[in-house]
């Protein structure tokens, strides 16, 4: 009698431990982020620093005067038209923020797995380039913004 009373006792306690942990991530309080660096350069990957004579930081500024949250609805909209889904889901998700080590900006993501927050932050980060590009085009004649992709 007594290994049957242990064996409920660890049934229940694993149970337990289960539904907490699936009630957690149901209601987001479990979350991941993930970001995507788009790095305004000539040259895909290449490190420029801010103040480098190719650093086009002031010429995109120019052609794409939005605070971060307009940029942010922007780009909601961008992957809407591209991926589908809902705006308001995306940009509830995105945060985009300038980079101090390099002339650009960064995509943040926060999603409920790895994958699907990863996906979210590179399709933001190809949204903000194309984006940024389509402006800098209008403007210059030249398109000079790459982002890059991590898979991890």
């Amino acid at each position: 009698m007594r290994p049957l009373v242990v064996r409920h006792r660890i049934l229940i306690v694993v149970a337990v431990v289960i539904v907490a942990i699936g009630g957690l991530w149901w209601t987001k309080t479990i979350a991941f982020t993930r970001s995507s660096p788009v790095a305004f350069t000539a040259e895909t990957f290449v490190y420029v620093p801010r103040g480098d004579p190719s650093d086009i930081t002031p010429t995109v500024i120019a052609a794409f005067p939005f605070s971060n949250d307009e940029i942010v609805r922007l780009v909601a909209e961008r992957i809407v038209n591209t991926y589908g889904g809902n705006r308001s889901e995306y940009a509830s998700s995105l945060t985009i923020k300038d980079t101090t080590a390099v002339a650009g900006k960064v995509v943040y993501a926060r999603g409920r797995t790895p994958l699907s927050t990863q996906r979210i932050a590179n399709y933001g980060a190809e949204a903000l380039c194309d984006l940024v590009n389509a402006a800098v085009f209008a403007h210059t004649g030249q398109a000079r913004v790459a982002f890059m992709v991590f898979t991890d």
